[in-house]
């Protein structure tokens, strides 16, 4: 009989212990999609440990003022969600989808225009996760990381 208890309570304490340290009291672990909604600049990006910056004085000043930014809206009646933005010199539009695990997925089309090197990370095409890190927006894609701040 006292066998019998202690499994119980062994199962009972292993089963709490589990639940315990599955829930995360990270505040990112509940994002909400209209957290990600509003308009957003590109900050920085990380690849290979090493942050990549727009150069302080743009080399394309005159083109968006050198940002690149990116507008997502909430989803509309039909479910659908678009994003829209400017890659310092060229436009593009197209739709995204939230899925489970923070997932995202974009589908854009964009105009080919001549682009500073800036620009030659900002793959939206190859995202797929996101992340909200202290009220920015982290996107992953490969071996590299977008990081945008509220426009």
């Amino acid at each position: 009989m006292k066998k019998q208890i202690r499994t119980i309570v062994s199962i009972t304490f292993l089963t709490l212990l589990i639940g315990l340290t599955s829930c995360s009291k990270d505040e990112d672990n509940n994002i909400q999609p209209n957290e990600i909604e509003g308009s957003w600049k590109v900050a920085y990006y990380l690849q290979d440990g090493n942050k990549i910056t727009k150069a302080e004085k743009p080399t394309w000043p005159d083109f968006n003022n050198g940002e690149i930014t990116l507008n997502l809206s909430e989803e509309n009646d039909q479910g659908e969600r678009f994003a829209s933005g400017r890659t310092v010199s060229n436009l593009f539009n197209g739709e995204y989808e939230l899925n489970e695990n923070r997932s995202i997925s974009f589908s854009v089309i964009t105009t080919l225009i001549n682009e500073p090197e800036w620009t030659k990370l900002f793959r939206l095409h190859k995202v797929n996760r996101y992340n909200i890190v202290d009220g920015n927006l982290v996107l992953y894609y490969d071996d590299v990381l977008i990081v945008l701040e509220r426009n």
